[in-house]
């Protein structure tokens, strides 16, 4: 994905000596509304113009600082009305309620790009509107290309396995890109359900593109 490195975000980013050193591993559960695969991995565009996510982050382990990061969950949803590194972006973040205030606090310094890091410095500079974030229950269940998570009344999302037209059997499809800025190498699927229905975002692309890896970060 083609990304630009300029920020957009309304709130100034700490200088880098108040930035401590941080790190995260997580599962990591996309869903877009693409075609299965999704263009934007191989040229940049999206299959219909425009690009819709809801990602899904569970931080097996990690640290901000002195501030342990293990098992908080995060949703980003995501929209743009024409490719991702054309920007004018919207974004949405979603913290589990059960994160503490310097947790609360780290993920959005990370999230919106003020944590610097590559990956998160790079989204933040497409997005022009930043939604309030809220602090939610979030119900995640990860298990790789049949993994799952939802807020009630806001965000539902399943994926599922492709499977052998002829047989049945479930299908092994994996996307490497060693170049790649979120992951590496990622198991395809596709969504059973994909949805977020709020007032600012508001939109269903089940049965469209999914992935699942684990992925790392790192910053400042």
């Amino acid at each position: 994905i083609y990304l630009t490195a300029k920020s957009l975000h309304p709130v100034s980013s700490a200088s880098p000596t108040q930035i401590p050193n941080w790190n995260l591993k997580a599962d990591y559960i996309e869903t877009c509304n693409c075609d299965y695969g999704c263009p934007c991995n191989f040229s940049g565009f999206p299959t219909y113009g425009n690009c819709q996510a809801i990602l899904l982050f569970h931080i097996m382990s990690g640290n901000y600082g002195n501030t342990k990061l293990d098992g908080v969950d995060f949703i980003l949803v995501q929209s743009w009305p024409k490719a991702i590194h054309e920007g004018n972006g919207t974004v949405l973040l979603l913290i589990t309620n059960r994160a503490s205030e310097e947790q609360r606090k780290a993920i959005r310094q990370i999230v919106y790009g003020q944590a610097k890091g590559e990956c998160f410095a790079l989204f933040a500079g497409t997005f022009s509107h930043f939604l309030e974030p809220q602090f939610v229950d979030i119900n995640a269940k990860i298990d790789g290309r049949k993994s799952s998570f939802s807020v009630t009344g806001l965000v539902n999302v399943e994926v599922e396995s492709f499977k052998n037209p002829v047989t049945g059997e479930e299908q092994d499809t994996k996307i490497q890109l060693p170049k790649g800025i979120v992951w590496k190498l990622a198991d395809a699927a596709k969504t059973r359900i994909m949805r977020i229905t709020s007032p600012d975002l508001n939109y269903d692309h089940s049965g469209k593109n999914a992935f699942y890896s684990v992925v790392e970060f790192k910053g400042p």
